[in-house]
């Protein structure tokens, strides 16, 4: 059996989902297919999505993306939204190539910004540390 994920038609789906900045939406689609999703957006706005499994799915630039990388966005499916080790290393390794990640979860989105004062920073990194925004404040605009 395919696995949708790998379908023409899904893949479309993700990519107007993305480029509509409609979060929450590929949130549940994580969550109802229980694997992580991870999206990056290049230099040259072109969107790569990579699926992992239930627990895990990389930061991994593919081949033919371009730095510096606008947009990290990864899913912790029927999760909480916050920046696991895992995440925190990923963060460290692409802080000078990577301006932005969110991570989604349950409760909403989660945002960092790279490059912020140590002040404003999350503990041992040089991200901006953030509070999860819940799902209607992302619906009404305030990212």
């Amino acid at each position: 059996m395919e696995d949708i994920t790998e379908t023409e038609i899904f893949a479309e789906m993700m990519q107007e989902l993305v480029e509509a900045n409609k979060w929450e939406e590929i949130y549940r689609i994580s969550s109802a297919l229980g694997r992580e999703v991870s999206i990056l957006i290049d230099a040259d706005d072109s969107i790569w999505i990579d699926w992992g499994n239930q627990s895990r799915v990389t930061l991994s630039p593919p081949y033919g993306s371009k730095i510096p990388f606008k947009l990290w966005v990864h899913t912790h499916p029927n999760m909480l939204a916050y920046w696991s080790i895992t995440d925190q290393n990923s963060l460290q390794i692409a802080s000078n190539i990577l301006e932005t990640a969110y991570v989604l979860g349950g409760d909403g989105l989660l945002s960092t910004s790279s490059n912020c004062s140590p002040e404003e920073a999350i503990r041992g990194l040089s991200w901006s540390d953030e509070t999860v925004s819940s799902w209607s404040e992302v619906q009404e605009g305030s990212l």
